[in-house]
This record gives structure tokens, C-alpha cells and sequence, in this order.
């Protein structure tokens, strides 16, 4: 299997961790030079017969040395050994940039489970802060969504239901969450210093559940996919601000069943009425571009045939592989001068990257019309930059191995990798915190200026 991806995830609970020591950074580099070659032959083994692979083995002294060498360590060290640990090591050590990594057969299982939109959990990920827990984000139609947890919420307490509420970090709530087989309760508000009686007992458990990635909302009402299956469901929050003939749809990931709800949303847009649109991409940290082919296949105003070019790969060895949208439909749900307006922060990344640039470079948006969070005293603000793209080769376990493989172009051959779309472009920088609160600060003031 090679399958051309695009991938940018959070990971499922973010906290500070110290600098590592000159030995612990030594044995990395050491860890890095030798299974360089061990992942080339994993991916190798790919595609050739387990014979070709013995030959090799039994060729290369240095993987003959590596064999020795772990074998040796599990024998003969004076404490039991976790293999386990040591090959999780010696896989990160090979990873050239952090975009590339490995995924045990177990964990790439989940991969392509999420990726067709079967997720298990809770549907939350928590941030740790100098003093705070905090809700970094809540998956739609997840037991946490589902609950009322909201992102930017502190998590202040968590315990079992008429247990005693325990506190502590990221990391120790996280463990707490996933080592539980029945109800918890996190206790959470928005604001950090709120008093036992007032904090809010969320009560959920972890489940099996349909992940959405897209919600509608306009002057007078929502709606979002809940549910076993992720049905369309009118959720009844307007969204004050907007004016009664532009709709607001948010698109958090190119993942799952994201393309069919966005296409959804659309025309629920169409059919009532609104004829601009508000695309929020803030904290999209992307997806797969067969995902961004068919979302940007409604979004190509000026675009010409009927598979315009959305983005191209640029390979190594000078190979480019173009990546077309399944149609070009603009004019099914917008007029000709219809606006358009994206909002995205330092979070949104590859896919969603792609896409802003190809709204750009098909005359959809201006860069006047894209909005970008910009830090409290900052004096620029951008997108993530993220211009690369990954290929998954799996291994005859089922393991899998995602590697950078290709640069990645918008349609005019604009490359944002390291740089990302930035108010020095033409966007408009709006300061605002990083999660929003009660109030989402940063969508107001965009209102205010689109809508006003």
C-alpha cells in the first residue's frame, strides 16, 4: 500500500516537557544512525519476498551488529528490559522531520478506523498550562461534546460519579480518562479560579462514536451531525453577529465523512437563502487531500474545466503529481460576486493551507479576506506553514511507516512550507487569545468587519 496522504494530527494531550540532557540527545543521534538503515529495509520489505529480506540481512554487518547488540541487551542486562520501549526509541530516532512517523499495526488499525470516520474515546484533548488544565479541543458528536464540554474550558477536578475530585495535570487527567471502563466526571467552567460550587459536573464515558468535523450556522439557527451515525440534526445556535444573508460553516479536519458534510452544509446554506459565506479553518491542522480535492471542488470561483488543479506534489527525483477536484460546481451554490471570508490562526495547517491557497490563486478570496489570529503584542501572525506531504508504506505485520515524501505547491506554484500565509501577504491580522473563552473574541471582530 502507498497511499498519497496529506496529515497533520493533535496529538491527545499536549504539556511542557524539559530539555533533554547532552546523553539522552548523544543517544539519539547514535539510536537515529543506526536504524536508518533498519526502517529502509522495513519499508523495502514492503514490496519483495521475505527471502530477499533474509539475503540482506545476513549481508549488512550493520544490521547483523543492531540484531546483536538488542539481542544481547535483553539477555544479559541485570534488569528485565522493555523491548517494547527500546524499539519505540530506536523508530523515533529514524523519523527525519516531525511530520514522519511510525505507527505499530495496532495503531495504524485506528488510523484508517478514524479515517472513515469510527473514532473511541472520549473526543477531547487537554492542554497543559502554567497552572492550568485547559480543553484544547472536543470532537463533534463525541461522549465529550456530546457531555457540553466546550474548548478553552479549564478542567478543574475529575473523579469517578460521588467519588472524591481529584486535581492535576494534563497528563495525570488523561491517564485518569483512559483507564476508565464506566461514568466519570470532569468538573470544568470557563473560568480558572471558579469555586467548587461553581463548576459544572460533566458526566460521560468513553465509547465508540461517529467523529464530524463540520457544523452550519447562520442568523436564525445550526446545524451539526450527531448521533450513532452522524445524522444532519438542526442544534437551534444562531450565531449572533452574522447578518441574514451569510451562513458560518467551521470545518475542523480534511478526515472521516468531512467532504459529504461540508457538500451538506452547503446546500442547507443554499436553501436558506445565504449567499456568502464565512469558512473558519482556525485550529484545521488538515487531513487528506482526497478530502481537500472534493471541498475545494465548491470553492473554485474562477476556476476552468471540470477537474481544475487544486495543488501539485513536487517529488525528489523531479516527479510532479497533480491533485484535481472531482468537479467544479461554484456556481450550484454561489452567485458570481458572492464573498467569501476565511478565518485561520497559527494552527491551521497543510490541507487547510492547500485550500486557502487554492481560493487565492482561483480568485475565490483575496488575501484581504482572510483573517489571522494574531498573538497579544505580536507584530505578524500566520499559518502554520506546513507545504510538505506524507506517503504511508505498510509493512508485512500491518505496521506502517508515514514519511515526508513531497513538497507541496498551490495551483500558481506558491510553496508556503516553512513560511505559511502571513499578514505580510495581504491578510488581516486580528489580536485575539489562542482559545477563546466564554466569548469567542477573535469570530466577533471578524463579524464586526464582515458583517457590521
Amino acid at each position: 500500500m502507498n497511499e498519497q496522504e496529506d496529515k497533520c494530527k493533535q496529538e491527545d494531550a499536549a504539556s511542557a516537557d524539559a530539555a533533554p540532557s547532552a546523553k539522552g540527545t548523544t543517544r539519539k543521534k547514535k539510536l537515529r544512525v543506526i536504524l536508518a538503515v533498519v526502517l529502509a529495509v522495513v519499508i523495502a520489505a514492503a514490496g519483495f519476498a521475505g527471502g530477499w529480506l533474509g539475503s540482506t540481512f545476513s549481508a549488512d554487518p550493520r544490521l547483523r551488529e543492531l540484531g546483536w547488540l538488542l539481542d544481547t541487551l535483553e539477555a544479559e542486562h541485570y534488569r528485565d528490559v522493555d523491548m517494547d520501549a527500546v524499539y519505540e526509541d530506536l523508530y523515533d530516532a529514524a523519523m527525519p522531520d516531525i511530520f514522519s512517523t511510525y505507527y505499530t499495526p495496532e495503531e495504524y488499525a485506528r488510523v484508517i478506523a478514524e479515517s472513515q470516520g469510527h473514532n473511541e474515546g472520549a473526543g477531547i484533548t487537554l492542554l497543559s498550562e502554567t497552572d492550568s488544565v485547559r480543553v484544547w479541543s472536543v470532537v463533534e458528536n463525541s461522549p465529550a461534546q456530546l457531555a457540553g464540554l466546550k474548548k478553552g474550558m479549564y478542567v478543574l477536578g475529575y473523579g469517578t460519579p460521588g467519588g472524591e475530585v481529584q486535581t492535576g495535570s494534563a497528563t495525570d487527567v488523561t491517564s485518569f480518562i483512559r483507564a476508565q471502563e464506566g461514568e466519570f466526571v470532569l468538573y470544568a467552567s470557563y473560568d480558572a479560579s471558579a469555586a467548587a460550587d461553581a463548576q459544572t459536573a460533566y458526566t460521560l464515558s468513553l465509547a465508540a462514536y461517529s467523529a464530524a468535523y463540520v457544523v452550519y450556522r447562520d442568523s436564525e439557527t445550526s446545524y451539526a451531525f450527531r448521533g450513532e451515525n452522524a445524522a444532519l440534526t438542526e442544534t437551534g445556535e444562531p450565531l449572533e453577529g452574522l447578518d441574514d444573508g451569510t451562513a458560518y460553516i467551521r470545518l475542523d479536519g480534511f478526515d472521516g465523512n468531512c467532504a459529504i458534510e461540508f457538500a451538506v452544509c452547503l446546500g442547507i446554506m443554499k436553501e436558506r437563502g445565504r449567499g456568502d459565506l464565512i469558512l473558519d479553518l482556525r485550529g484545521n491542522g488538515g487531513g487528506y487531500l482526497s478530502d481537500l480535492q472534493s471541498i475545494a471542488s465548491h470553492l473554485l470561483r474562477d476556476a476552468q474545466g471540470e477537474e481544475p488543479l487544486v495543488a501539485y506534489a513536487q517529488f525528489r527525483d523531479g516527479t510532479r503529481v497533480d491533485y484535481v477536484a472531482p468537479a467544479n460546481d461554484f456556481s450550484f451554490y454561489f452567485a458570481q460576486d458572492a464573498r467569501i471570508t476565511v478565518l485561520a490562526d497559527e494552527n491551521s495547517a497543510s490541507a487547510s493551507e492547500c485550500l486557502i491557497g487554492a481560493l487565492i490563486d482561483y480568485g475565490t478570496i483575496d488575501y484581504s479576506d482572510l483573517y489571522l489570529r494574531r498573538a497579544e503584542g505580536a507584530e505578524h501572525c500566520s499559518t502554520y506553514g506546513k507545504g510538505v506531504m506524507q506517503s504511508t508504506f505498510t509493512s508485512p505485520s500491518g505496521g506502517a511507516f508515514r514519511l515526508t515524501v513531497a513538497r507541496i505547491y498551490w495551483p500558481k506554484g506558491n510553496c508556503i512550507h516553512d513560511r505559511g500565509v502571513t499578514d505580510e501577504d495581504g491578510a488581516v491580522g486580528i489580536t485575539a487569545p489562542l482559545l477563546q473563552g466564554e466569548r469567542d473574541v477573535f469570530l466577533e471582530q471578524v463579524l464586526a468587519s464582515v458583517c457590521g
